[in-house]
């Protein structure tokens, strides 16, 4: 009797724990990914311990006697220290100064805190619109899908720089209209990954099932497709945030970034190119590392996640 029992016991549910690993795994297995990851968590440890901000509760209520300490950063990156200017990398200053005496480390360090808040939430509302745009697209076929796939067809004809000069010239350099460019011009190009990850996953059986359930087109569209379609979407969401890096960075360095004195990549690197020749080569250096070096480990992590997931197909 005790051992017929026995043998009606279903097995144990994995735990969150044995959840959470099985999802490492593929992050684990690729020594690809764990070198981007190693770059791109240098950059976001750096920027959220530039200053003293995530560990001050005075600075979460944004209290006005609030002043941030500087941490990692060791200078405040607005501070200039006089006849500093245009120094070498030394002890005191571990990256140099630029021409206002400005330190070179704290200025490259709240920069990636500025480029790790916009690249993301960039490529987060361009997943929004365009996700969406692809799902009722694929979804619905016919008529819609015609309509949504050639007006996007027309914004992808005009070169993305472009628009981003059109948009950022005609409402002004600022935090909010960088993502809104960003958003604009790449939303296209998800709306048609997720349209042909669309039109592939609703000729599944479980889709059909679903549809005999009197199930809504909402609900089937964003609980029955979409999660079976996040692994392509993800992967191509994190080379879009490396887009977005170099978006952000040429935006800056064409002088519609955000306004001075931020400290924008793309900004240092265009006031330190002009002392170049003049033998100080700090400024555009270290900027132009830190963005390669950002979306590169951002592009190693992609491919070495897509690598791991396709054996599993």
């Amino acid at each position: 009797m005790v051992t017929a029992e026995r043998s009606l016991q279903l097995p144990a549910s994995p735990s969150r724990w044995d959840r959470f690993k099985a999802r490492l795994q593929p992050l684990v297995r690729s020594k690809t990914a764990l070198v981007g990851l190693s770059l791109v968590m240098f950059w976001v440890v750096a920027a959220l311990f530039a200053d003293d901000c995530l560990i001050n509760p005075a600075c979460w209520f944004g209290s006005p006697d609030y002043t941030p300490r500087p941490l990692i950063a060791r200078y405040d990156p607005y501070q200039s220290f006089r006849g500093a200017g245009l120094q070498g990398p030394s002890a005191e200053h571990w990256l140099g100064t630029d021409r206002q005496g400005r330190d070179l480390w704290a200025r490259i360090i709240h920069g990636a805190r500025i480029i790790l808040v916009l690249a993301p939430v960039s490529v987060l509302m361009a997943l929004l619109v365009g996700g969406t745009l692809g799902l009722v697209a694929g979804y619905f076929g016919g008529g819609v899908d015609e309509v949504v796939m050639r007006f996007l067809d027309a914004m992808m004809a005009f070169p993305q720089i472009l628009l981003y000069l059109v948009i950022i010239a005609a409402l002004g350099p600022s935090a909010v209209n960088i993502v809104l460019a960003i958003t604009i011009a790449g939303a296209p190009g998800i709306a048609r990954l997720v349209r042909s990850l669309t039109l592939d996953i609703k000729t599944r059986d479980y889709i059909a099932a679903a549809q005999t359930r009197g199930e809504s087109p909402w609900y089937i569209m964003f609980v029955e497709i979409l999660p079976n379609a996040r692994g392509p979407i993800l992967i191509d969401a994190m080379l879009r945030v490396g887009y977005a890096v170099f978006a952000i960075g040429t935006l800056g360095f064409l002088g519609l970034g955000l306004p001075p004195p931020s400290p924008d990549w793309g900004s240092i690197v265009n006031a330190g190119r002009k002392f170049i020749q003049a033998g100080h080569i700090w400024d555009a250096l270290w900027a132009s590392l830190a963005t390669a070096s950002l979306v590169v480990g951002l592009s190693l992590l992609a491919d070495g996640l897509s690598e791991q997931l396709n054996k599993y197909r």
